[in-house]
C-alpha cells in the first residue's frame, strides 16, 4: 500500500519536470524565431552588428526545433566578423583582421558538418569573406581572388539551384577578368565599366526554412 504515494509522487515529479521542459522549449524556440528575425534584418541592412552573444541551450534548442539552427549558426559567425572587422593581428605585414581569420576558420569547421544548400550557404559567406580580404591583401590580392572563385564555384557544385551562389560567383568572375581594348565600347556606360569591377554584394541573410538555401 505505500508503494502507491511514491509512485504518484514519482510520477507528479516527472510530469512537472516534463511541463518545465516544455515551457523552456518554447521560451527557447520564441527567442530564436525572434533572435533569428532581428540578425537577418541587421545583415539585410548592412549594419554594423554587434558580437554575437552566446545562444544558450533553450535557444539552440528552439533552433533546432524550428530547422534553422546550420543557418543561424552561419550567420553568427558572420554577425561576428563583421562586427571584429578593426582588429587587427599585430604582427602582420597587412591589415588581416582577427574577426576574418576566426571566421575562416569556424566556416571551414561548420561547413564540413553540413550538405546540400546549407553547405552551399556555408561556401557563400566564406567566399564574400575571401573577396573581402582581397582589397586589403597587398601582393596577396589575386590568391585571395582565386580562393574566393574556387569557394564560390565549389557552391554551385553544392547546390546548383543556388541562384546566390551563382550570381556572386558571375559578378566576380566579371570584376577579375582581363579587360580587352576590342571589348570596350565608346558607348560603354560607367555603370557597367563600375559593375565588372564589384566586389560580390553582402551574402544574402538565410532564409528561416531550412533547406531552401541563399
Amino acid at each position: 500500500m505505500s508503494r502507491h504515494p511514491v509512485l504518484r509522487l514519482g510520477l507528479g515529479l516527472l510530469l512537472l519536470v516534463l511541463a518545465l521542459g516544455a515551457v523552456l522549449l518554447a521560451r527557447g524556440t520564441a527567442d530564436a524565431a525572434s533572435a533569428f528575425r532581428a540578425e537577418q534584418a541587421v545583415w539585410q541592412r548592412g549594419l554594423k552588428p554587434t558580437p554575437p552573444g552566446s545562444p544558450g541551450l533553450s535557444r539552440r534548442a528552439g533552433e533546432s526545433v524550428l530547422g534553422i539552427r546550420a543557418r543561424a549558426d552561419v550567420l553568427r559567425t558572420y554577425q561576428a566578423y563583421r562586427a571584429g572587422l578593426a582588429d587587427v593581428i599585430e604582427g602582420t605585414a597587412y591589415p588581416q583582421t582577427r574577426a576574418r581569420f576566426e571566421a575562416i576558420k569556424e566556416l571551414e569547421r561548420l561547413r564540413a558538418s553540413l550538405r546540400g544548400s546549407d553547405r552551399a550557404g556555408a561556401d557563400v559567406v566564406l567566399g564574400v569573406i575571401l573577396a573581402d580580404a582581397a582589397s586589403s591583401a597587398g601582393p596577396q590580392r589575386q590568391a585571395q581572388l582565386r580562393n574566393a572563385l574556387g569557394v564560390f564555384a565549389r557552391a554551385v557544385r553544392e547546390d546548383p539551384a543556388s541562384a546566390t551562389a551563382k550570381l556572386d560567383l558571375e559578378v566576380l568572375l566579371q570584376a577579375t577578368a582581363p579587360r580587352a581594348k576590342s571589348q570596350v565600347s565608346p558607348s560603354g556606360s560607367p555603370s557597367r565599366r563600375r559593375q565588372r569591377n564589384e566586389n560580390p554584394r553582402n551574402p544574402t541573410a538565410p532564409a528561416r526554412a531550412e533547406g531552401e538555401g541563399f
